[in-house]
């Protein structure tokens, strides 16, 4: 499914409420108002569960090797094809590097735990989207309607364990935890832990931090040079582009005075949060649409 990005919702909210964001900029408390509105938008769609929902994508069991995550010793990590255990060092050498402190595992030794939150991944899992039962494959189930879901996966209290040994990697079947939008700019002299989200005022987009990052010793996340976009220690938070109508205009909403029409905004965001949702439940033959959860 195609993103878009918080930044862009964000500018055409303001544009709704009466302020150019190019010319003018964009308030810290506007900013602050948009997040709070785009994360109760997005725990009203997600509540629903519509089945399109339902993902699968290809997961590690580690966070991948970065010199910068501040590894200490007995943590393991992916490198290229297999998994590392740091046995002594600081880790900031690539696994392959002769004498940096890593040992390679054999797979018997690794264990392959899926959690449902792993920071380094963009995508947060839904414990109550998940089925043990058909949940990790060795064939992308898109795209191989026969491939078989790996047996005897078990529960885990933060997420499904497989049985050992397993495969490097595996195809997983899941509906997503709604994304968390944070409107607190990113600071150089902040240090931050992984999974923290942060908005980069140069790229305009929300950043969630895939390891823990200390202060000072991080470029940001954006595109251009000291911002956070396009560097593998931080990952873009988008959100689907079907609701991007719905989420501006509520954000619009949040933004408004009665006098610019904040209350007939957030019924024309209303109308397009139930057309979607209609639209979605036809798709599988649901009809009561506002009455109760899709059907699975």
């Amino acid at each position: 499914m195609r993103q878009t990005n918080i930044g862009a919702m964000l500018d055409n909210a303001c544009r709704l409420a009466g302020r150019d964001p190019d010319m003018l900029g964009v308030p810290d408390s506007w900013r602050m108002l948009a997040g709070f509105a785009v994360n109760a938008g997005l725990r009203k769609i997600y509540a629903e569960k519509p089945p399109h929902m339902k993902r699968v994508e290809y997961r590690h069991y580690r966070p991948t090797w970065s010199a910068g995550a501040g590894w200490t010793p007995g943590q393991e990590c992916f490198f290229v094809d297999g998994y590392w255990r740091l046995e002594s060092g600081d880790g900031t050498l690539s696994p392959d590097t002769e004498g940096n402190g890593w040992r390679k595992l054999g797979m018997e030794e690794v264990v392959a735990v899926v959690a449902f939150d792993q920071p380094w991944e963009p995508v947060q899992m839904d414990p109550a989207g998940v089925d043990k039962d058909a949940f990790a494959y060795r064939a992308d189930p898109k795209y191989n309607p026969l491939a078989k879901p790996i047996e005897g996966c078990g529960w885990w209290e933060e997420g499904i364990v497989l049985p050992s040994p397993a495969p490097v990697g595996v195809y997983v079947r899941f509906i997503p935890m709604p994304p968390h939008v944070s409107m607190e700019e990113w600071s150089g002299t902040t240090g931050y832990a992984a999974g923290a989200v942060v908005y980069d005022m140069h790229a305009k987009g929300c950043f969630r931090a895939a390891h823990d990052i200390l202060a000072g010793t991080e470029e940001a996340p954006g595109p251009e040079p000291g911002t956070p976009a396009g560097r593998t220690d931080w990952i873009a938070v988008t959100v689907d582009e079907a609701w991007e109508e719905y989420l501006t205009m509520l954000t619009a909403a949040a933004l408004m005075t009665e006098d610019q029409g904040k209350y007939q905004t957030q019924a024309a965001a209303d109308r397009a949060f139930d057309e979607l949702v209609e639209r979605f439940g036809q798709g599988v033959g649901e009809r009561k649409i506002r009455t109760g959860r899709f059907g699975r």
